[in-house]
């Protein structure tokens, strides 16, 4: 699914495939999804405390920022137009028009991002006991 340094308009290109170009409205296209990219990054940043550079995305974060930028595009889209009705993740195909649904795809995607990032996030600590 990813290879190699992304920047933000490789997030876009890839989340704009798997939402499918026809459902995204012209109102959160462009400019607007960028800005959408740099929030999810700036999230990632604050989760990880690690810097992550918009022109140069690690393989690591990736699938991460593009489950959180399709949850955060299909929220703005379910708000925009009442729903979507296709949606393709990969070879999944789901054919909607059902707000509630696309609700809950938003929702699951967050949560599979968030705990792709404590899998990242987490780190082994030792401590010393000096006992009686």
């Amino acid at each position: 699914m990813t290879s190699g340094i992304w920047s933000v308009g490789s997030v876009v290109e890839q989340v704009s495939k798997l939402v499918g170009p026809t459902n995204v409205p012209t109102t959160i296209s462009g400019t607007d999804m960028n800005s959408i990219v740099e929030q999810e990054i700036n999230f990632v940043e604050l989760f990880t405390s690690d810097i992550i550079v918009s022109s140069a995305i690690p393989e690591k974060y990736q699938p991460a920022i593009i489950d959180l930028t399709q949850s955060k595009i299909l929220l703005a889209i379910d708000s925009n137009t009442g729903g979507i009705d296709n949606i393709k993740l990969g070879d999944l195909s789901v054919k909607s028009n059902n707000s509630s649904s696309d609700a809950e795809l938003a929702k699951q995607l967050r949560v599979d991002a968030i705990t792709r990032l404590k899998e990242l996030s987490r780190t082994t600590r030792f401590k010393r006991v000096i006992g009686c």
